[in-house]
């Protein structure tokens, strides 16, 4: 996944598109989610979020002080609290293992759900290989909040909603 610093800040506006809804962002701390699918290779992945991570911080000054949430999307789940700069060098990855298969967007969508419901925006870097296969699940667990804060970044940027729609 390649991602140029022209898509990086495409991102960051969408971002900052995102904590303008109304309701989503009234300021403070910002606690934000970012999902790594575990189906793909570090190398794929690992200068994306750097460029991203930094063109947000680049962008808005929202972005200094943030919870940030890193999930791994794997077999299991996992969830670790780290800070932005670890994704910039490349720290928060040290331990990473790829392990590929196909994965299932209503799981995903569900467990962000239950668990970064405080999240005002989740980035998702995803393999193109994930699929829908259960569109009614997938749009239960996007309704009411998180088709509006997330982004699923693959070839492709989608917004939950764009991706809600394509899945009624």
């Amino acid at each position: 996944m390649e991602l140029t610093e022209i898509d990086a800040l495409q991102i960051a506006k969408r971002v900052d598109a995102i904590l303008h809804v109304p309701g989503n962002y009234r300021g403070g701390n910002l606690e934000m989610t970012l999902v790594i699918d575990t189906s793909m290779e570090k190398a794929d992945f690992q200068d994306a979020a750097a460029t991203v991570v930094k063109a947000l911080k680049r962008s808005n000054e929202i972005f200094r002080n943030v919870r940030l949430n890193l999930v791994f999307w794997g077999q299991e789940m996992t969830s670790v609290v780290t800070p932005m700069a670890m994704l910039m060098t490349g720290g928060a990855f040290k331990e990473y293992r790829a392990c590929p298969q196909e994965k299932k967007y209503e799981e995903l969508f569900a467990y962000l759900k239950k668990f970064h419901a405080r999240s005002k925006v989740v980035l998702v870097f995803a393999d193109e290989k994930n699929k829908v296969a259960d569109a009614q699940a997938a749009r239960e667990a996007l309704t009411p909040f998180l088709k509006s804060r997330i982004l699923l970044i693959s070839d492709r940027v989608v917004s939950g909603t764009a991706f809600f729609l394509e899945n009624s």
